[in-house]
C-alpha cells in the first residue's frame, strides 16, 4: 500500500534508517509506527528470543532520500513492435555487414538520484576553514582510528563550508601550547572534545566528532579481584564503554542537550548532513523564540508591578483616610467619657458644703475642667487627611489589605 506516512511514521522511519537505537527511541508508540512501516514495505520487523529489532528497506531508504515511493517497473508488452531486439552474443562482424554498421550502443547505466538539498562532500581539503585546519594540526583531538580520520575531517570540512556559504558564524576552538620549562619542549594540549562551534545567528552550538561506543559490562581485573577477596568490597565500575565501528556526529546545544548523527548500515552520516544543517538552524531559532518569550515575559512582569504599585498608591491612601476617621472617632469617645467626668464633677460640687474649706478651691477646678471639655472638642477643629479622596472601594481596600498585612 503506498499511502504517505505521516509526520510520527517518518520520525520513526528515520530512526530505524539511523539503526533502531532501542536506548532512544523516539517517541513512545514507535512500535505502532513500525506496524504500519512495515505495512508498506518500508521496514523490516522481527522478534527473536523476545528482543525486538527493525531494520530498513530499499524501499524506505528510497523513501528518505525523495519523500516519495519508488515508480513501479512497467511490464514488458508482448507487441513485438515495442520491443527492443536482443543483443547476439555472436563474435562481431566485418564492416561489409549493415547490421554492424547501423548497431548503436546500449544505454549506459545512469548515476543515483541525488537529493538536492543534499550536501556536497569533498573528495580533497582545498582551503579549510581554521577551525577545521586546527584539528589537521592536531588530528590526535579526533577520537576515530587513524584509517578514518580522512573521512572525518572532510565530513567537518564540508559542514563548515555549508555553514560559511550560509553566512553562518564558524569559530575554532584552537588547542594550546604548554612548554616544558627544563627542556623548553612545546606540547599540544586538547581543549576538550568540542571540535568547534557554530552559529546560525543567535545559539552557538558545539561540534563533536567521535565513534559511537556501546556498553558492556565490566570484567574485574586480577588487581580488582584480589581488591574484592580482600577487603569484601570493590570500587569497579559496573560497565565499561567499548567503541564500535560506527561513527558518530554530535551537535551539542549544551551540556546534557545534544543530536547526534551515526554511520547505519543504510546510510551513513554524509548522507545525513543536512539534518546537522537544520539542527544548527534550529537551535538558533529556539534561542530566539526564548528571547522573545523572555522578552514578553518582562513586559507582562513589569506591567504586573506597575498595575501593583497603582493599586498599593491607591489603597495607602484610603488607609490614610480611614486612619484619620479612625483617630477622630477615638477622639470623640473619649471626649464623651471625659464630658460625663466633668458632669459627675459638677454634681459633686453642688452637693458640696459651702462651709468646707476645699469649696472654693473645687470650684476653681470645675472652671478649669468645663473650659478644657470645651476647647478639647474633636469635632470642633476636626483634622483632614492628605491627598485627594480615594478612588477604591471599602471591599477593594479591605481585600488588598488581607493579602499584603504587612503593609497595613
Amino acid at each position: 500500500m503506498n499511502r504517505p506516512v505521516n509526520d510520527m511514521q517518518l520520525e520513526v522511519l528515520r530512526w530505524v534508517g539511523d539503526g533502531a537505537d532501542l536506548d532512544n527511541p523516539p517517541n513512545e508508540t514507535f512500535k505502532k509506527s513500525a506496524s504500519a512501516l512495515k505495512d508498506r514495505k518500508l521496514i523490516k520487523v522481527s522478534k527473536r528470543n523476545g528482543k525486538w529489532s527493525a531494520t530498513i528497506t530499499e524501499v524506505g531508504t528510497y523513501y528518505l532520500e525523495h519523500g516519495r515511493y519508488p515508480q513501479p517497473n512497467r511490464a514488458p508488452s508482448n507487441d513485438r513492435r515495442n520491443q527492443l531486439p536482443k543483443p547476439r552474443t555472436s563474435p562481431s562482424k566485418s564492416p561489409k555487414d549493415p547490421t554492424a554498421a547501423t548497431s548503436k550502443p546500449g544505454p549506459t547505466p545512469t548515476t543515483p538520484h541525488k537529493s538536492p538539498d543534499a550536501i556536497d562532500i569533498p573528495t580533497q581539503l582545498r582551503r579549510p576553514h581554521k577551525a577545521v585546519r586546527e584539528i589537521i594540526d592536531h588530528k590526535a583531538r579526533l577520537d576515530v582510528p587513524t584509517e578514518l580520520r580522512q573521512r572525518a575531517l572532510l565530513i567537518l570540512h564540508a559542514l563548515a563550508q555549508e555553514a560559511i556559504r550560509r553566512n553562518w558564524t564558524v569559530k575554532a576552538n584552537p588547542s594550546t601550547f604548554h612548554r616544558d620549562p627544563w627542556t623548553d619542549r612545546r606540547t599540544r594540549i586538547s581543549p576538550g572534545a568540542d571540535l568547534f562551534t557554530i552559529d546560525a545567528g543567535d545559539k552557538p552550538v558545539a561540534i563533536r566528532l567521535r565513534m559511537r561506543q556501546k556498553r558492556v559490562e565490566h570484567k574485574l581485573t586480577d588487581e580488582e579481584i584480589s581488591r574484592k577477596e580482600r577487603y569484601s568490597w570493590s570500587h569497579a565500575p559496573k560497565y565499561d564503554f567499548e567503541p564500535t565501528e560506527r561513527m558518530r556526529l554530535e551537535i551539542r546545544e549544551g551540556s546534557t542537550n545534544a543530536y547526534a548523527l551515526e554511520d547505519t548500515a543504510a546510510t551513513q552520516i554524509e548522507n545525513k548532513l543536512v539534518r546537522a544543517i537544520e539542527r544548527i538552524e534550529q537551535a538558533s531559532v529556539k534561542e530566539r523564540e526564548l528571547v522573545e518569550w523572555r522578552r514578553q515575559r518582562d513586559i507582562e512582569i513589569a506591567e504586573e508591578r506597575r498595575r501593583a504599585e497603582t493599586l498599593r498608591l491607591r489603597a495607602e491612601r484610603y488607609s490614610s483616610w480611614f486612619e484619620t476617621l479612625d483617630l477622630l472617632r477615638s477622639d470623640v469617645a473619649r471626649h464623651r467619657e471625659l464630658a460625663d467626668t466633668v458632669a459627675k464633677l459638677r454634681q459633686a460640687v453642688e452637693h458640696r458644703d459651702p462651709d468646707d474649706e476645699n469649696f472654693i478651691a473645687l470650684g476653681e477646678y470645675l472652671s478649669w475642667s468645663e473650659q478644657h471639655l470645651e476647647d478639647s472638642d474633636p469635632l470642633r477643629t476636626i483634622r483632614l487627611p492628605q491627598g485627594e479622596r480615594p478612588d477604591l472601594s471599602y471591599e477593594e481596600w479591605r481585600k488588598w489589605t488581607r493579602r499584603n498585612t504587612r503593609h497595613w
